[in-house]
């Protein structure tokens, strides 16, 4: 089995990478992808597609797609651009392996649960829940499922989509504004106020992105089990989370057991929050067994956020975002 990330230095593709290393061998191409200009990275994905069924050869192979820089406020066409990259992708995957049906492969696609059902009703959500996308972010997230979903069918490859809950972990990017546990590691280092744009008791579901690596390679054998038992090709989508809901009171008393002292916060007002559903509870019922595992405690998880960014902030890389923060 060779397998191939895409995004593997994310916090979701690393920990993926991380965790099918440990289970067969992984290959990626040896420059990293131009994501910022479509064009440059629509050509060096074709050039990676090729190089990788070389490699592959007869062998069975697998690719996760954990790339994206979009979150929930993004613009509606740098998301689009994403949806389209992502398109070229499987066609190129189709053109490398020569076209061929059920060809040995197999595909994961990192999708949200938080843009999917941001507008739906009824929590916790799962995977038969309503979809009801409330931005651009989370309609792209449908389509490109669509477009895995046919290419899984077009090609008789097995798919997997995993609608992932709130990702955390130590390796998230700094810069980008995303990700509560992050956003207040970050404030804490600066000593400035969280700004928070939703109520405390607004719900959600936090994933430790090794948790969510694991499950995920995990998934992959369960989908090839399930793909070699039946007589049609397998396309699954999964809920990854916790399914141990938080409110973002609980995140900041946890910070407060860990500092010995509260986090200040000043409750404000953005546009972006009709984006943000008050109640998020997740539930997984496709493939219960393999969430039958113990995963990292809310505490342990902040504490190591808190870690990584000290240890960032230790070798001088996040000066310029202090600075900006400063100025607020």
């Amino acid at each position: 089995m060779i397998s191939w990330v895409i995004g593997r230095g994310g916090l979701l593709g690393h920990s993926v990478e991380q965790a099918l290393t440990k289970r067969g061998a992984t290959w990626h191409p040896n420059w990293a992808f131009t994501w910022h200009d479509s064009h440059t990275a629509e050509a060096e994905l074709t050039m990676a597609c090729r190089d990788f069924a070389r490699e592959v050869g007869d062998s069975p192979w697998q690719i996760a797609w954990c790339a994206g820089a979009g979150v929930s406020s993004s613009a509606p066409s740098d998301l689009e651009q994403e949806t389209v990259v992502f398109g070229h992708l499987l066609k190129q995957v189709t053109e490398a392996f020569g076209g061929r049906r059920g060809n040995r492969g197999a595909m994961f696609l990192a999708s949200s649960a938080g843009g999917v059902y941001a507008g739906a009703h009824d929590p916790p959500f799962r995977e038969d829940s309503s979809v009801a996308p409330l931005s651009a972010y989370g309609w792209n997230k449908l389509a490109q499922e669509s477009l895995a979903r046919s290419w899984s069918q077009e090609t008789a490859n097995p798919l997997f989509i995993g609608r992932l809950s709130n990702l955390y972990g130590p390796r998230q990017k700094l810069r980008k504004n995303q990700g509560l546990i992050t956003q207040v590691c970050l404030q804490v280092l600066v000593r400035q106020p969280l700004i928070l744009y939703v109520p405390l008791d607004t719900i959600r579901d936090y994933l430790f992105a090794e948790d969510a690596g694991r499950l995920i390679a995990d998934g992959f054998a369960r989908l090839r089990r399930e793909a070699s038992e039946l007589t049609t090709t397998p396309a699954v989508t999964k809920v990854l989370a916790s399914q141990q809901p938080a409110t973002i009171a609980t995140v900041l008393a946890q910070f407060r057991w860990i500092l010995k002292r509260p986090v200040s916060v000043i409750m404000a007002v953005s546009p972006n929050a009709r984006h943000q559903v008050r109640d998020l509870r997740l539930i997984s019922t496709v493939w219960p067994e393999l969430d039958q595992r113990p995963l990292t405690p809310l505490s342990a998880g902040i504490r190591s956020v808190l870690t990584g960014v000290l240890e960032t902030a230790g070798g001088g890389q996040i000066g310029g975002i202090a600075l900006s923060f400063s100025k607020r």
